[in-house]
């Protein structure tokens, strides 16, 4: 006998509720106001040192993963050819 459990949805608040109905309503304003904020943010030494650390660390972390994948597919390339 199995026991279902109730499926329960999440719920927003009702602040939240009338921040999305706000953006909605108000979409190119909002989106104004928030590339004014990206550009100021942006023109933040602080932000953007921050920002250039991040990015390099991705990348980074990214060239490892490749050369990762590329000498396990070497290894494989070894194992099928033919001694």
């Amino acid at each position: 006998m199995e026991v279902q459990i109730p499926i329960v949805k999440k719920t927003i608040s009702k602040q939240g509720v009338f921040n999305q109905r706000y953006r909605n309503k108000h979409r190119a304003k909002y989106n104004d106001y928030m590339r004014e904020y990206q550009r100021k943010r942006s023109q933040d030494p602080v932000i953007r040192e921050k920002n250039r650390v991040n990015q390099l660390k991705y990348y980074a972390k990214k060239k490892a993963k490749k050369l990762a994948e590329k000498e396990k597919s070497d290894d494989e390339e070894i194992l099928l050819q033919p001694k």
